[in-house]
């Protein structure tokens, strides 16, 4: 039996109520079921879960008078996500190397767990306590940190560096080759591709995701940067610590990103662009400019966010102005007239 003081005591919280009441489970507002905990972002949100099912909420330090048993904390989304995780825990991993993989020579990854129809190339290195899962395909020389997990059907091309805690999930490919070519004479000719990939701890890459290797050099995800699914980073990109990347975006080749930058969904980024830290890119913006630490732009092309406010303000307006501009035109011309006549 897991008790409301059991959770308070885990997320270091302040207990208001009964602590001996049974919890059952957590879950969101509109999902929670009787015995369950759920949480409030703010006041606004505390007062449907009141009137709720839920045997109880996680609130905010500054939420009194709370007619529900409770736990205060500073950041409920955290504390909730925490208390999610202890009632489930994460599910049953693979054990030991699956008979139908194919592993290369000089192998090395004595305590991981490899699946089904997995290959492993030659002189790969992968960390204690990492998994992969069945169907990846792991080339030669590429080296997998401890703890971290290579979901179904990823790919990780040679030689790219995949630190400790990292997650990526199925589909992705990790280190092909960038786009890059050269015109001569109206024919494209190839540049080879001979960086890496490097993708440092506690990294999480959504679903069919694609990071191209450098075409020298490498390709850099730094440390805590979370990836949403179908993601393009191109080559010789840099990504800060902590970043934020959602779906769909699209990063241009050489550009460097700063720590906790935010790229907004289909977001879209040139190349050799520079974005300094604390900045947030819209949704759909197209970036074409370098942009300096803490900006927040919106927009084609990407300019600051409240200019662009206005302009989408006046553009729902153009056809009411071109009517009212066209009447003054008339007018305009019938005082000619009569100026002149």
């Amino acid at each position: 039996m897991t008790s409301l003081s059991d959770l308070a005591n885990l997320v270091h919280g302040e207990l208001v109520g009964d602590g001996r009441l049974e919890i059952t489970g957590a879950a969101g507002f509109e999902d929670v079921r009787a015995g369950e905990i759920t949480f409030a972002a703010s006041m606004r949100a505390v007062e449907p879960i009141i009137n709720s099912c839920a045997a109880a909420v996680i609130v905010p330090t500054n939420i009194e008078n709370i007619r529900k048993p409770a736990i205060r904390v500073v950041n409920p989304r955290l504390a909730f996500a925490q208390i999610l995780a202890f009632f489930h825990p994460s599910r049953q991993r693979l054990q030991g190397i699956h008979p139908s993989a194919v592993i290369g020579k000089g192998f090395c990854g004595d305590e991981c767990a490899v699946g089904a129809l997995c290959f492993i190339g030659d002189d790969v290195t992968i960390g204690r306590g990492s998994v992969i899962y069945p169907g990846a395909v792991i080339m030669d020389r590429v080296q997998i940190g401890d703890n971290s997990i290579i979901h179904a059907n990823v790919v990780v091309r040679e030689d790219c560096v995949i630190g400790k805690n990292v997650q990526i999930h199925a589909g992705s490919v990790i280190g092909a080759d960038g786009f890059v070519y050269v015109t001569e004479n109206g024919r494209h000719h190839k540049v080879p591709e001979v960086g890496n990939v490097v993708i440092e701890d506690d990294v999480e890459i959504g679903a069919n995701v694609t990071i191209d290797r450098a075409t020298t050099g490498v390709t850099l995800i730094q440390r805590g940067t979370k990836i949403d699914n179908l993601v393009q980073i191109a080559h010789n990109c840099r990504l800060g610590e902590d970043n934020l990347i959602m779906g769909q975006v699209g990063i241009a080749g050489g550009t460097k990103l700063g720590e906790r930058v935010t790229l907004s969904g289909k977001a879209a980024v040139i190349e050799r662009i520079k974005i300094g830290a604390d900045s947030v890119i819209a949704a759909n913006a197209l970036v074409i400019n370098s942009l300096p630490a803490n900006s927040f732009v919106s927009g084609i092309p990407a300019r600051p966010h409240a200019a662009d406010m206005r302009i989408q303000a006046t553009a729902g307006r153009l056809p009411e102005l071109l009517r009212e501009f066209k009447e003054l035109q008339k007018k305009v011309a019938d005082l000619e007239e009569r100026i002149f006549k």
